[in-house]
Parts: structure tokens; sequence; C-alpha cells
């Protein structure tokens, strides 16, 4: 009788090549299947091949909650039907049946939350359901943001940091900036010191891009730039802006494209103007080759015969049929949560949330890919002992 041949008579190099190619949530529910997937899948270079095997979905954080959306972005742009509701899209990704989660931040995968008052960090990875808490600074304070960034590594897929940053002033009425570095391989908090005193400002939520996060920020002298942050050289650099502007009443939005670009949304709401306009960059492989495009999309509300224009909180882009999934917080409509589908002719609202929203609520709508990355887990203390006893 002739032997039926599986998977795993397979030699290790083919078997890894086929399942490298299969969807990367299809893996992750596979991963205790045996011990030898199990490790396989924890691999980086098996986790860096199969990264991308998957449809990008969407996320949604609002009034203090995580939606996922079954939907992915093609899905709700060739939707058919003008009332598509996303309340039966939405699902709560629950971490903890008592988690408040103010804030979060994407990056490889990865979502970093952060809980009220910044007293509990959470990592999380929504496709493998593997979660990392991370203890907060000495010095956290309750408006203190985070980032989440990395530097490759040849150990492992990448080495993961969190940035902490805060603004505020002391008693001598003098603003103050605090900076926080925590490293996943040492689980500590360090302070860095160069930048205790800044003159520019943070005008919008920060993405992550190959590693690095980005934001757009401004001074009194120079307007509006770009500014990153080196997670590998721990440094800020700026860059430039396709616009110039010294409005501090302007709304600058953020967002990836592809995984490849950045895209930066432009509003002047307080002008009376009610024209929206996007641009986006070439492919950033090393920040300082930035350049940007002209106008990708220009968007002018006025033809649409709204009731009013609200700031967009986040957005996401679609270059092949040139159209911008935005999100707002509707302010005329009890701070309702809204997404809406918008292009130089078309305006379509594909999500109401239904119940009264916060007034502190900034929704973000955030497109990531799922992946297997593994959360470098803390050490325990015995084993760090026994480590620092074999180095000695």
């Amino acid at each position: 009788m002739r032997k039926t041949m599986v998977i795993s008579d397979l030699p290790h190099e083919i078997e890894s090549e086929i399942l490298s190619r299969v969807p990367t949530k299809s893996l992750a529910k596979l991963h205790t299947t045996c011990k030898r997937w199990y490790a396989l899948f924890r691999d980086p270079r098996f986790v860096k091949k199969n990264f991308g095997k998957s449809e990008r979905r969407l996320m949604l954080h609002s009034n203090f909650g995580v939606y996922k959306i079954t939907d992915d972005l093609h899905g709700i742009l060739n939707s058919g039907d003008p009332s598509l509701e996303f309340t039966s899209k939405l699902s709560n990704l629950k971490i903890s049946e008592d988690l408040t989660i103010t804030n979060i931040f994407h990056c490889d995968g990865l979502i970093l939350c952060s809980t009220k008052e910044n007293t509990r960090l959470v990592v999380w990875n929504p496709c493998t359901g593997q979660t990392r808490w991370i203890k907060p600074s000495k010095r956290y304070r309750s408006d203190d943001s985070y980032c989440l960034g990395y530097v490759n590594s040849k150990s492992s897929y990448h080495n993961y940091k969190i940035l902490r940053y805060c603004f505020y002033y002391n008693d001598q009425d003098a603003c103050v900036s605090e900076f926080e570095i925590y490293d996943f391989s040492s689980e500590s908090w360090r302070v860095l010191d160069d930048y205790c005193t800044r003159e520019w400002g943070l005008f919008c939520h920060g993405m992550s891009l190959k590693g690095n996060t980005y934001f757009v920020a401004g001074e009194k002298e120079t307007g509006f730039f770009m500014l990153y942050f080196d997670f590998k050289t721990e440094r800020f650099e700026r860059l430039p802006l396709p616009y110039q502007s010294f409005d501090s009443e302007d709304t600058a939005v953020l967002s990836i494209v592809g995984g490849e670009k950045l895209a930066v949304l432009h509003q002047n709401i307080q002008s009376f103007s009610n024209e929206m306009r996007i641009w986006v960059t070439n492919k950033i492989d090393e920040a300082k080759d930035l350049t940007w495009s002209n106008f990708f999309l220009a968007v002018d509300y006025d033809i649409f015969n709204l009731p009013s224009v609200n700031n967009v909180t986040s957005f996401l882009l679609d270059e092949e049929n040139k159209v911008a999934v935005c999100c707002d917080r509707d302010i005329d409509d009890e701070d309702k949560t809204r997404i809406y589908i918008v292009g130089v002719d078309l305006y379509k609202e594909v999500y109401k949330e239904r119940t009264k929203g916060a007034h502190f609520n900034w929704p973000l709508l955030i497109s990531y890919l799922p992946s297997l990355v593994h959360i470098q887990e803390k050490i325990p203390k015995r084993q760090k002992k026994r480590k620092q006893e074999e180095v000695s």
C-alpha cells in the first residue's frame, strides 16, 4: 500500500516555504498544532517572510474602546449600499474586562494601548492575542503620550522600544518637556536628557513607518514642519512639509499608505475654508530621502451641501481610487464618531455612532497587517540572575 505523504514528511525547508505563504491569520490558529510549528512561527526569519500574506485589517479606537472592522479598505469602498452601517462590522476587542483604553498606537502589527490616567500600558498583538504589560515610568503623568518603535536586529525580528513624552508648565510657568525610552530587552525606563527644552509643539497623532515615528510639529518662527523620532539614534529630526502654515488652528493629520509611504491631510476650517488637501510621499526607505508629490487629492466640501464640516481626526487613503476614508466626531450631533468616504465628487457616510460620544473623544481609524511577530517576554528574575552570573 502506497503511503500518503503529509506535510510533516516534507523536508523542513520545503515545509517552511509552504507555510510562509499561508495567510497570517490562519497560521495564528495553528501555532499549537505541534512543537515544531510553534517554534517555527516564532522564528524571526519566518515571521518576516510571512509578513504581508494577509489582507490589511481595520481598527477603530473610539470612546475608550477598541474595535475591529471585518471589512478591509477595498471592501468598504466597493460596497454598493450607501446606507452601510459599521455597527454590525465592529466587535469589541476587550483585552481586560475592566480596561479603559485612552489611546492606541500601531507599529508593525502590534498595538500599544494606554489605559486611564496612564497607570498601565499593554502591548498587544491582535492577530495572535499575545499581550505584554509594561509598568509605567516612575515619572509618569496622566497626560503622557507614548509611541512604539523598533531598531532592526540580527538576533530577533525587531528590537522594540517605547517613547514616552509629555509637555507641561512648571511652577515657574515655564514649559517643560520630558522624554523617556523603555527598552524591551532591559525592561527599564531611561531619561533622554538632551530634550529637556524645546520650542516646538506637536499637532497630530504620531504614525509609525519602518520603525520610526512621524509627527506634524510647529513653532512660531518656522510654522509647521515634519518631525520624526529615530529609535536607533534616539533623536528627533526635522523634515519639510508640502505646505507652509503658521496658523495653530490648522488641522494636520498623518496616515500610512501601504506600509511604504506617508500622507498628510491639511484643513483650515477656522478661516472658513471647507477645502481639504492631501499629499503623499515617495516610498520611504530612509527618512532623509523623503519627497512630497503635488496635490494628491483636493476636496471642496461646499459642493456636498453638508450641514457642517468638522476637523478630520484620522484618515486612510486609497491611491488607486483617489478617495480617502475619513474619521471625525460630529460636534453637531453629540460628538458621535463618524466615518465617511470622500473624493473630488464623492461623499458617502458609512458609519455613525449610535450613542453620545465623549467630549474629548478623538477617534482613530488605522489599517494594519496581521503579524506573527512575538512580543519579547519578560525574563524571569531567576533566569536573569543566572545570565548575569554567566556573563560575570
